[in-house]
Order: structure tokens, then sequence, then C-alpha cells
């Protein structure tokens, strides 16, 4: 009975410890970027002040007034731990770089800023640590404490840097890519986005999502007899039978739920990644068209994007 208290007892007093050591390294990394971040700014602040990038975008815009060149500084996130010093001499053209810096290693931005404008009135980024660790953790206990998330907001106020834990808000940051606000560039044809999402970023235009469901995806759509691959259409007599196979990749889902309309009102559910189906077309008068049509749903209730290949156009004539 001792020994079992005696290990027991050390057991809790490591787990105390590790506990301990967590909350204590995640606060010494939150301020060690907020510190990082400060400095950088700084950075930006003695660039300004020595003049010369602004000479450099002086020859670069061509102007002989160098009154009018009134270069913008900035710091931009380019993914969730890196981010670039720059110079904006001309708002159509590409920034000039100064430096790229990454955050403290385990360090993160939180998704939906983009960086610091000096020159705002305000702007700022929100930071957290072990993000990668506790979406692991997550994933596989299925959630976290919300007392393991910490997250520590870097504000810049009129040129001041403020680092508080609040969420406050970060007012207006530069313009960047959807990797650098956090998000994800989710692919059209293969996945679905989900979340928060911002549009009109130049290289995602549409598809910039805080996270991206995969979507089944229809590989081929056939018949028989063999349809036209121009047309994507089959010719049938009256009372003649066509054939439907489909071959499908339903990515992560282990259930596929496959429903096949044939055009003149009924349809056929089926299941998994391939299958065929036949279906008897009728034409009461001697010559009918139908289309039909397959769609894909995952054990999620994400659907397949529509597109060319999930139609057939089924010709019945009497005259064939």
């Amino acid at each position: 009975m001792r020994v079992l208290r005696t290990l027991l007892t050390g057991f809790f007093i490591i787990l105390l410890i590790a506990v301990g050591a967590f909350f204590g390294s995640r606060e010494a990394l939150l301020w060690w970027a907020s510190r990082s971040l400060a400095s950088s700014v700084q950075e930006l602040a003695r660039a300004e002040t020595k003049g010369t990038f602004a000479q450099q975008c002086q020859r670069s815009i061509g102007t002989d007034v160098f009154g009018k060149i009134d270069p913008k500084y900035q710091l931009r996130f380019l993914n969730h731990t890196e981010y670039a010093l720059e110079v904006v001499c001309d708002v159509a053209a590409e920034p000039t770089l100064i430096t790229r810096k990454n955050l403290p290693v385990l360090v993160s931005k939180v998704p939906g800023s983009s960086g610091l404008l000096p020159e705002e009135p305000l702007s700022g980024v929100r930071l957290t640590a072990f993000a990668t660790e506790l979406a692991l953790i997550r994933e596989y206990i299925g959630s976290v404490p919300e007392f393991f998330v910490r997250e520590r907001s870097v504000v810049l106020s009129d040129g001041v840097v403020l680092a508080d834990g609040d969420a406050a808000e970060l007012g207006v940051g530069p313009n960047t890519s959807c990797e650098g606000y956090g998000y994800i560039c989710c692919d059209a044809q293969t996945q679905m986005g989900a979340g928060e999402s911002i549009s009109g970023i130049e290289s995602c235009p549409a598809t910039c999502f805080s996270s991206c469901i995969t979507r089944p995806v229809l590989l081929s759509f056939t018949t028989a007899p063999f349809l036209n691959p121009q047309t994507r259409s089959v010719t049938i007599a009256p009372g003649g039978t066509v054939s439907f196979h489909y071959v499908a990749d339903a990515g992560k889902s282990s259930n596929l739920q496959v429903m096949i309309s044939f055009g003149d009102g009924k349809t056929e559910q089926l299941q998994g990644s391939t299958g065929s189906v036949e279906h008897v077309y009728s034409c009461p008068a001697g010559n009918c068209q139908y289309k039909a049509q397959i769609e894909l749903k995952d054990a999620w209730g994400v659907s397949s994007l529509p597109g060319k290949l999930d139609t057939v156009a089924v010709n019945v004539s009497s005259g064939v």
C-alpha cells in the first residue's frame, strides 16, 4: 500500500511539473513572439527614418519630384509563421522586400488577420502557441480544455505596439495571400470550403477558407451501348436498355451515396465508389430525349461538384 501511494504521489508530482512547464513555456513563447513583432516594427521605423527605400522608390517610379514619393511600410504575413518587412512604393506594384522573418518556434498567427501597418491608426494580429500540437490532441481525443488554448493580441495603435491577452479589435491590415491570412485556398473541384472565408484575394478569389472539406469526385460515368464521348449521348430504340457504370473517388469517406436520375422521372440509389445499374427507356412519341445525371454524396453530406462528366443524353428513336 505504501509503494502504491508513493507511486501515485510521484505521478501527480510529475504531472504537476509537466502542466506547469506547459503553461510557463506557453507564456514565455507568446511574450517572445510579441517582442519579436515589436522589434520588427522598430526596424520598419528605422528604415523609414533612414530614407534608403524612399530613394529606391524614387528611382523605380521615375518621378523627378522627391516630395511626391510617399512609401508605405508594412509587416505582412506570408503564412501562419513567416512574415515580411516591406515597402510599398506604388499600390499597383509589388512591395519591395526589406527582410523576411519567422515567429518563434511553436508560435503561430491566429487565422483572420494579415499583419501590421504602422501608418494606420489601428492594426494588429493575434498569436497562439502549440496550435499544431493541440490540433493533433483534438483530433485523437475529440476536444481540448479551453484553458489550454491561449491567444495574445499584438496591436499597433498610432505607431505604439501594445501586447495583451484580450481578443481586441485588430483594425486594418495589409493585403496579402490566402495563406498570409492563415487560411487555405481550397481546390474548387475536389474540396468545399468550410468556416470563415475571405473573398477578393487575387491568388485565391473565391475559395479562401479557414478549412477545406474533401469532396467526392466523379472519375467516369459511362454507358453500354457506348456513348459518343464528344456529345456524351447514346441512341437506342424504344424499349431498349442502357447500362450505366460509374467510378468515383470517395476521398476520406467510407460510405459514398450515389443517386442516378434517368431523366424520365425514375431514379436509382447505389453505394460505393464503383457501381452499375440498368434502365429500360420507353418513348410513346417515337422520338424522345432524356438527360441521365449522377450525383455523389459522402458520409458527411458533402456533394460532388457538377461537371461535364455527370450527365448523359439518352436519345430514344424508333428509327434505330
